[in-house]
């Protein structure tokens, strides 16, 4: 395996990903394969016998099964992502594709409808059957809809409304809240009524257009 040079491939592929990425064997095999042009099933095993070694080198960092981080030599020591944080960047990005986002009582805290803090971060996600690992808290959810970059933001506003009924919501004006965050993220009102219809209930539905309407719409059915 070493004359076609797979450590070197491995070390350039690690040295290109950001500190804080997590880093899959699955796609290190798919760029090996592809530099080599060799079959993935026939790199798989050199793969992971390099990146052992490269684990005992210090060189990566094993956060579970398949998945590895870069292993920063400072001067005070060896530097490591934190694990939680590396574990959600696996639930929300693919490489550069979104496939997942801040759900539950995390999101509605960060954008100050509720002052309680959450023990777990809550993402819903396309990966929601991944177990998660022992010692991080956070809690996985299946969402309305495959997640990607287009509707990722209004896939988490609807939730946000959805959860408004439940969480212990103490902003003064959380309507105004929303729709001064929907407002920020510069999204459709159309298209987030639309999605509203399409994947969620006819209460968040008819939940939606009075946020978005500022209550014009409760009134008109009076």
């Amino acid at each position: 395996m070493n004359h076609i040079g797979y450590r070197n491939l491995l070390i350039q592929y690690i040295d290109r990903q950001e500190t804080d990425q997590p880093i899959l064997t699955a796609q290190i095999t798919q760029y090996v394969a592809k530099e080599t042009g060799l079959a993935e099933a026939d790199v798989k095993k050199a793969v992971n016998v390099n990146m052992a070694r490269l684990e005992k080198a210090d060189k990566i960092f094993r956060i579970e099964k398949g998945v590895y981080c870069k292993k920063i030599k400072t001067a005070f020591g060896y530097y490591t992502p934190n694990k939680e944080t590396l574990f959600c960047r696996q639930l929300l990005y693919d490489r550069d594709d979104v496939i997942g986002y801040e759900t539950g009582l995390s999101v509605l805290n960060r954008l100050g409808l509720v002052s309680q803090m959450p023990k777990k971060k809550c993402i819903a996600t396309n990966m929601y059957t991944k177990r998660v690992p022992s010692g991080i808290q956070v809690e996985i959810r299946k969402p309305s809809v495959n997640v990607n970059r287009a509707n990722y933001r209004y896939l988490q506003i609807l939730d946000i409304i959805r959860d408004l009924d439940k969480a212990p919501v103490d902003a003064v004006r959380p309507e105004e809240l929303l729709r001064g965050t929907v407002k920020t993220l510069a999204l459709d009102t159309d298209a987030l009524i639309f999605m509203a219809r399409k994947f969620y209930s006819s209460k968040i539905l008819i939940k939606t257009i009075d946020i978005m309407l500022g209550g014009l719409y409760e009134t008109a059915q009076r």
